[in-house]
């Protein structure tokens, strides 16, 4: 991953792992990784006080633009990003964040909408603070269509050993039933950054407000 500017140092996803695609019944994305290192722990946390049930409508798949963590009061422009070298970067900016361009679109069905960023040691960063999330918390990405609604299910922190033997179901668009993932980096130790942090949500839709 390559950082994106001259006065702060961005977690290297790159440097990680690699995204490599393969293929079982349909695109897979691998990691290959570095040695060492071992899993910090892959756990439910607990949900935020309860929520009146909102109202929620089909949306069709969407380009993603923005993405809105409402808990965390962090918003960011969603850019499309693509394999190069067999190797998926974030943004240079690192106030941006990416999505996978051949991973599922916002508002499908089928297969999974994964959205990576940097954390940078000194603060900035859109996902710094991706590992407060808890299970229920809220996120929203804006597309094309219109505005699509998750919840948090899971947030788990990898080695980057596990992220590779979990990879097909991260990364794979022959499951999820249209999910949304989000990855960064985490526990930097001064050179690197060591693990990641993993969100997973499921879709609930358009919410009726946003899309009136």
């Amino acid at each position: 991953m390559t950082g994106p500017a001259p006065t702060s140092t961005p977690g290297r996803l790159a440097r990680l792992g690699r995204y490599v695609v393969a293929t079982a019944t349909a695109l897979q994305l691998l990691v290959g990784v570095l040695a060492g290192g071992s899993v910090l722990g892959s756990f439910l946390v607990p949900g935020g006080p309860s929520r009146p049930t909102p109202q929620y409508q089909a949306l069709g798949p969407g380009d993603p633009l923005r993405i809105r963590l409402p808990t965390l009061e962090v918003t960011a422009p969603v850019v499309p990003i693509a394999m190069a070298e067999r190797t998926l970067d974030p943004p240079r900016d690192y106030r941006e964040v990416g999505w996978w361009n051949a991973s599922a679109k916002p508002g499908d069905a089928q297969g999974q909408t994964v959205i990576t960023g940097h954390t940078v040691h000194t603060g900035g960063a859109s996902m710094n603070r991706l590992g407060e999330l808890r299970r229920s918390d809220l996120v929203d990405v804006v597309t094309e269509r219109g505005t699509m609604r998750y919840v948090v299910t899971q947030v788990v922190v990898l080695s980057k050993s596990r992220l590779a033997e979990r990879s097909q179901d991260i990364f794979g668009q022959d499951r999820g039933r249209g999910r949304l993932v989000l990855i960064t980096c985490t526990d930097w130790n001064g050179h690197d950054y060591l693990r990641n942090i993993v969100v997973f949500a499921k879709p609930l839709g358009a919410p009726a407000d946003a899309a009136a």
